[in-house]
């Protein structure tokens, strides 16, 4: 089985990550990992940020679903569609989120 894995990371654009051949690939995510089977010619819309994996066989494209200027700037706005055959990894949670929560709990300095 062949795995892509795409990297979303904010100001840094789309990587990816490919891992071919037999035996098991150990992944990490942000949250729980669940899976989505597509059947031929089906598609499936993810956010970048909970995307983790698919198989590389499958057909992508990627989409701006913001504004020009925060697509290019943080890579926020970003969408993959997914086309069938193939399996889909994603995780439950996005990293930006943990960040959007703890930033207002972190203590302000006072003078």
């Amino acid at each position: 089985t062949k795995l892509s894995s795409k990297a979303f990371l904010s100001g840094e654009g789309i990587s990816m990550l490919e891992a071919s051949g037999s035996g098991k690939v150990l992944v990490s995510s942000y949250g729980a990992i669940f899976e989505k089977d597509l059947n031929p010619g089906e598609k499936y819309i993810v956010d970048t940020t909970h995307l983790v994996a698919f198989e590389a066989s499958m057909g992508v494209a990627t989409q701006s679903v913001g504004g020009l200027k925060s697509t290019l700037l943080s890579g926020e706005g970003l969408v993959v569609e997914l086309t069938g055959p193939g399996r889909i990894y994603m995780q439950t949670r996005s990293p930006k989120a943990l960040i959007d929560w703890i930033i207002p709990q972190v203590p302000q300095k006072s003078s």
